[in-house]
Parts: C-alpha cells; structure tokens; sequence
C-alpha cells in the first residue's frame, strides 16, 4: 500500500471508537510505519494513536514519545512532531518545563517557513 493511502486510511478510521476498534486502527498504524519506516507522518500518526489507547493496547505511553522522536529523527523540520512531543510532556506527563523547548522548536519552524 502507498504511503499516502495508508495516511488517508488512518485518518479515515481514527479516531475509532471502542477500544477493539482502536486497537484495529493503531495495527494499521503499526503496519503502515513498517512499510513506511521513513514517513515522519506516519510516525505521529501512530504517536497520537498510541495516545488515544486504552490500557490495554499492545504499547505504552512510552512508545507514543519514541514515535514522535522517530519522526524528528527522519525529518528535523517536522513541526508537527515538535508540537506533539511539547503536548505528551505537558498534557500526558504534566511537566510544562520539559515541554517548553519543543514548542519553542515548533514555532520557530513555523516562522521559517511563511519567512
């Protein structure tokens, strides 16, 4: 499957709603990063997924983090990865300072661009 089915599929299915859809979603979304190991949208779109997990999920919040480092990793200009690790650190692990410097990342990525 090409990358940009796998995003539209995803987008399309998510958010699901009940956990066994949620789980399906977030195996497509497994699948679509091994395929696409290079699409940093693909890995925050997995990152988000993960989030939205229930307990119960095959990963943990944790792994939700290593997504979105990942899609840094594949593109440093990925704004929305920026934005997500500065959400996880201050919505998910309550920690404002921590989250400080990946929207500050964020931003100034964002100035780049419409520059």
């Amino acid at each position: 499957m090409e990358e940009t089915v796998y995003i539209e599929e995803l987008k399309s299915l998510a958010p699901a709603e009940g956990e066994e859809a949620l789980s399906q979603v977030l195996a497509l979304a497994d699948e679509a990063v091994r395929a696409w190991p290079d699409s940093s949208k693909l890995w925050c779109m997995r990152g988000d997924l993960i989030q939205l997990g229930a307990e119960d999920i095959p990963h943990d919040l944790a792994d939700a983090l290593a997504s979105y480092e990942r899609a840094i990793a594949i593109d440093p200009t990925c704004i929305e990865a920026y934005e997500e690790i500065g959400h996880f650190y201050d919505a998910i692990m309550d920690d404002a300072e921590s989250a400080k410097p990946f929207f500050q990342q964020a931003a100034e990525l964002k100035n780049e661009r419409s520059a």
